[in-house]
């Protein structure tokens, strides 16, 4: 999706218009954002959603053409948004004239997924962005946008002119799993295995003196707050001289609030050695201290 995500960008933002992103988000919305020249502004993504004053606050202040989210499965923070917070985000934006790109490269993840913001609002309002990668394999690189039909035909000029060429072998296989019914059961199996290896971490990290902002509601990620005094970042540091890569909360946005904030990979955080690392280094941490 980082190609069709860049295309988008190229059509629908130019150097110097404001881009609205959550705080926090995944780490490349800043840096290909950053690449356009344009202005970014961040909201927080709270556990509830957002603050829809303070939201509206900064639509109406900073007056964004864009905003770029994750609906379902959010990352890092694995959010999803109710129908109800939905419902309030897209009669703001629509209110204040704010294009939405829906990422929703996990919403496929969900064992019981809401509604996607671009079947609720339309394409008039959101243009909407998806994949296979996560589902089938890190590879399988074949996604694809859902959008109204002038900025699907300008898409579809910019990658004919751009040289822009995927694989059919990948979009063959994609389309046999998903006409023959494979990828449905493929798909079930791997939401069933995340929800039980999800519940396993979520246990071993509140053992660890771990606080859980966000209710685990599958997917792949967990985002979990550290024991107090903890640094993310000095304790990713520390990790991989253990050969262990950790991703501290940093990566994902610039507040400071977010130093002692840690997102969890669910599928590798849930093997016993990943565990006795971790909690090796809580107790080094804690006897420097």
């Amino acid at each position: 999706t980082v190609q069709g995500l860049d295309m988008l960008m190229r059509l629908l933002v130019r150097p110097g218009d404001t881009v609205l992103l959550d705080a926090p988000c995944y780490f490349n919305f800043h840096a290909n954002l950053a690449l356009h020249g344009v202005k970014v502004v961040t909201l927080e993504r709270r556990p509830d959603g957002f603050d829809f004053t303070a939201l509206e606050h900064l639509l109406a202040e900073h007056r964004p053409s864009l905003y770029l989210t994750t609906s379902v499965l959010h990352n890092p923070t694995g959010h999803s948004f109710s129908p109800s917070q939905a419902f309030r985000l897209l009669q703001l934006t629509q209110q204040y004239h704010c294009h939405i790109v829906e990422d929703d490269l996990y919403g496929d993840l969900h064992p019981n997924p809401p509604p996607r913001l671009a079947a609720v609002a339309g394409l008039d309002q959101v243009t909407y962005l998806s994949g296979f990668s996560k589902i089938l394999s890190a590879n399988t690189r074949v996604s694809y946008v859902v959008a109204a039909p002038q900025l699907a035909a300008n898409l579809t000029n910019m990658k004919l002119m751009s040289g822009g060429v995927t694989s059919e072998l990948f979009e063959q296989i994609v389309y046999r799993m998903l006409s023959e019914g494979s990828y449905a059961k493929h798909r079930k199996r791997m939401v069933q295995r995340l929800m039980e290896a999800g519940g396993r971490v979520e246990q071993w990290l509140k053992r660890c003196g771990c606080e859980l902002p966000m209710a685990f509601e599958g997917g792949m990620f967990i985002w979990a707050r550290l024991p107090p005094g903890v640094n993310g970042e000095l304790l990713a540091q520390q990790a991989l001289k253990r050969s262990m890569v950790l991703a501290p909360g940093l990566l994902f946005g610039y507040d400071p609030a977010h130093r002692d904030l840690m997102r969890f990979n669910v599928a590798h955080s849930d093997e016993p050695r990943a565990q006795r690392v971790f909690e090796a280094l809580l107790r080094h941490r804690v006897a420097q201290v």
